[in-house]
């Protein structure tokens, strides 16, 4: 990600509804600075085991809330 920079995430699925057959799994995300992972406006994406370190910001990041359905399980986040 592009610190201070609104939308410019390291993974980030924008507005694209659902997404059933998406997926972010075992994946490593290392300094950044701006978030590893951002969900917006989508519907059951699933987001495991990926690890994220060194990073600014929310890691595993909801952005509106209305966002259902998701599967966020089984991340680590280290030196937040």
């Amino acid at each position: 990600g592009q610190f201070g920079r609104v939308g410019r995430y390291a993974l980030h699925f924008h507005m694209i509804g659902n997404v059933r057959q998406s997926y972010l799994r075992s994946n490593s995300v290392h300094h950044t600075y701006n978030r590893a992972v951002a969900i917006h406006g989508v519907h059951y994406l699933r987001v495991t085991d990926n690890v994220a370190f060194e990073t600014r910001g929310h890691t595993y990041f909801i952005e509106d809330g209305g966002e259902t359905k998701n599967v966020i399980q089984g991340n680590l986040a280290s030196n937040v």
